[in-house]
């Protein structure tokens, strides 16, 4: 397939040097455009935070590649209002080292850097691999991640929504779309000493049990099955909002 004047932009939270951000550069230098603006080190669990209290310095790192000491959001926003010289036609954030499913959504700053994207309503897809081994092998979920850049259209993501697509390691079943899957909680906070006896905290994540509900980005990827979620910038609980103004309306 002959390369696509296309241009995509690339962002992360692990930092400009991961090894998932590599293997997801490389998969799509042969098909469109690509200019990376990353994180200059590791941002996970940042969520969408914005830096407004000390400069952001850039620095190049090679042709069309940069690393923002910023956070994922920062990066999208630097890159769309400074860097580049077009809007990119997509913005992609990852591929993260681990799962981003169902609450940790929140959490996330892979997410958060495809999120600030559709802010500006761009198509945008944030890829996580499931898997938190040192030797992950990302290639798989880069050949994913080009292959959604091949067949995607402007039809499949209307404008204020992204997706966020995680890829189970080893064998893959096919592809489905689901909705976010919850977890009963999140982490847990550990005591520990330090060398002069004094006490410091360690948030960490514990072994709570994910609600096993089926269509869910959790079941998918237990059944080897990569998990496309459509998520929306609008947080707006409809429902409870027609509730709400049913009962607020005047009675007769």
């Amino acid at each position: 397939m002959a390369k696509s004047d296309r241009l995509v932009l690339l962002t992360n939270d692990d930092g400009f040097g991961s090894r998932g951000l590599v293997a997801l550069e490389e998969a799509l230098r042969s098909l469109v455009n690509v200019v990376v603006v990353a994180p200059y080190e590791e941002k996970s669990a940042v969520s969408h935070g914005v830096t407004i209290h000390h400069p952001l310095r850039l620095v190049e790192m090679g042709e069309d590649r940069y690393a923002l000491t910023g956070t994922p959001a920062d990066c999208v926003i630097f890159a769309l209002t400074k860097l580049l010289p077009r809007t990119p036609n997509l913005v992609i954030s990852g591929i993260n080292a681990g799962p981003n499913l169902g609450d940790d959504i929140h959490y996330s700053g892979t997410v958060a850097g495809a999120r600030e994207a559709s802010f500006h309503l761009i198509p945008s897809i944030a890829v996580s691999l499931v898997s938190l081994r040192d030797g992950a092998d990302f290639e798989p979920a880069a050949a994913i991640a080009r292959q959604l850049v091949e067949e995607m259209s402007p039809e499949m993501m209307p404008a204020g929504t992204f997706w966020n697509v995680n890829v189970p390691a080893g064998k893959l079943c096919g592809f489905k779309f689901t909705r976010q899957g919850s977890r009963l909680s999140w982490g847990n906070v550990e005591e520990k000493e330090d060398p002069r006896g004094r006490k410091y905290y360690w948030i960490g994540r514990d072994d709570a049990q994910w609600s096993p509900q089926p269509d869910t980005d959790y079941q998918a990827v237990e059944d080897h099955l990569v998990s496309i979620t459509p998520l929306q910038h609008d947080h707006t609980d409809y429902r409870s909002l027609r509730q709400l103004l049913e009962q607020s309306e005047p009675k007769s």
